[in-house]
């Protein structure tokens, strides 16, 4: 059955790009006939149909063109990585499969082959294999193997004979749809009627290319072991959501300040040895997603993949593979910087660079500058202060907090309290770090800890409660910001920065 629908998916694909010349050589016909009895009307009709038939055929053109030179990534020779190299082609030999041409590291949580074709994907140029430097720092010897001789499981597949055939036909079919207009009648229905065919082609080639991903999955366990091919299924889904997490926690916390740390390997493995981080990575390898994968998700979900590897013949694990991976790749903290900056942005590429404490410490009082200013609006923190006095609270307070309706002028204060206790703490925060007298610290174990220099770490919590309060005090307060050396007329600048 699985041959069955790997030869219709093959013979969909190749009966793809003749739909497509079959469909231009109707408007050219349809435009010879029309000239021959109205030349109006065939001027007409070309102004709809010609543009379209360019269409298809640019786009066609387009697909067999394409040679995928631009892959992200930093290319490694057998020269600069010759572990790396020697352990791919020991892999392809073990699978009994040509070795890729290129290997690319990149900052994917993934590990990819490609092949450069011709013919809409049905004639082979060249290999390519594309390695996410997250993984080689994140797993271990045994667990690289088993990702690697994956990859090489897809080009040695012999389960699904057209499995490969498969992969490289719904990417081609994809861009050909894609490459389609969207503007007019005319268009939108020759749109249509291409996207239902590509949506035969899918659901046909779904269960081949699922098949493909549990053969590779195969192969992974016969070259590495059954215990090293499903404990990396674990661990890159665990990799996956600590790397958004470094990414958007740590690697951007001065985006908005216009910095970006110099070394983002050295953080990563820094996060991944913290032993607050590991616990938490432990937690996720023990209890893989649960999540339902979509009816157009070439994968099997990771539990399913695990239960058939585990459910089949017990390989055992080589021995020695408790190393980590990264001891294969010269330099792999340096390697994930370079990589990372073969995707980044024009302007992440303008931003400064500077060390983790200082990434950390200008981040987030950026932040907090940025949240004292909105609070404050016009006003300075002196002039906050005196509405604070003046029993005004509720201009202080959140506007997205209202209190109950019919409350009287107490009730309201004490219920603005809350809010503008919160919001007056961050704007003091901002004050004192910028006056070198308070800081925030990194940490990999969780957010960055907020310090104050003693007696401020004492004191200022007292003088804010007394401020805020519905019979609000802010001598106490004033006096501390005064000692510490904010001055009255103190406003946060976002553009102020203390390294």
């Amino acid at each position: 059955m699985k041959s069955f629908r790997g030869l219709l998916a093959a013979v969909l694909l190749a009966g793809f790009p003749l739909l497509v010349l079959a469909f231009v050589g109707g408007i050219v016909t349809l435009e010879a006939v029309a000239l021959r009895h109205n030349v109006f009307t065939a001027v007409k009709l070309g102004i709809i149909t010609v543009p379209v038939g360019w269409i298809l055929l640019k786009t066609l053109l387009t697909v067999e063109r394409a040679t995928g030179d631009d892959i992200p990534g930093v290319e490694v020779t057998p020269e600069s990585q010759p572990a790396l190299w020697a352990l791919v082609r020991e892999l392809a030999a073990e699978a009994g499969t040509r070795p890729p041409d290129e290997i690319y590291l990149d900052p994917e949580v993934n590990a990819a082959v490609t092949e450069r074709t011709s013919w809409l994907g049905l004639r082979v140029l060249r290999r390519r294999m594309i390695i996410g430097v997250p993984l080689i720092m994140g797993l271990r010897q045994d667990q690289f193997r088993a990702v690697l001789a994956h990859e090489l499981g897809h080009y040695s597949n012999k389960d699904t004979r057209f499995s490969a055939l498969t992969y490289r036909g719904r990417k081609s079919i994809a861009r050909v749809v894609n490459g389609l207009g969207r503007e007019g009648y005319f268009e939108r229905f020759v749109g249509w009627l291409f996207k239902q065919y590509a949506k035969l082609y899918f659901v046909v080639s779904m269960s081949v290319c699922r098949a493909q991903e549990l053969a590779a999955d195969a192969v992974s366990a016969r070259l590495a072991g059954t215990e090293a091919a499903a404990s990396a299924l674990r661990e890159i889904e665990a990799l996956a959501v600590t790397w958004r997490f470094f990414m958007n926690n740590y690697a951007a916390i001065g985006w908005d300040a216009g910095y970006l740390p110099d070394r983002f390997g050295e953080g990563y493995r820094a996060l991944l040895t913290d032993p607050t981080r590991a616990e938490q990575l432990e937690e996720m390898r023990q209890n893989p997603s649960e999540d339902e994968t979509s009816r157009w998700d070439t994968h099997p979900a990771t539990r399913e993949r695990v239960a058939k590897l585990e459910a089949g013949a017990r390989i055992p694990v080589r021995p020695g593979g408790e190393r980590p991976a990264s001891d294969l790749v010269t330099g792999a903290e340096k390697m994930l910087d370079e990589a990372l900056f073969t995707v980044f942005s024009d302007e992440a590429l303008a931003m400064r660079r500077t060390d983790w404490p200082s990434l950390v410490a200008i981040g987030r009082r950026h932040a907090a500058a940025e949240a004292a200013a909105e609070i404050l609006g016009e006003r300075t923190l002196d002039m906050a202060l005196d509405l604070l006095d003046a029993g005004r609270h509720e201009e202080l307070a959140d506007p997205d907090e209202k209190p109950p309706a019919g409350a009287g002028a107490r009730a309201r204060r004490e219920f603005a309290a809350v809010s503008v206790r919160r919001r007056l703490g961050v704007v003091v925060s901002a004050a004192l770090t910028d006056v070198g007298v308070a800081r925030w610290s990194l940490s990999w174990s969780g957010p960055a800890p907020f310090t104050l220099d003693e007696p401020l770490e004492e004191l200022l919590p007292s003088a804010l409660d007394k401020a805020t309060a519905a019979e609000s005090d802010t001598a106490p307060l004033r006096a501390l910001l005064t000692a510490a050396g904010v001055s009255a007329g103190y406003r946060p600048s976002v553009t102020l920065v203390r390294s």
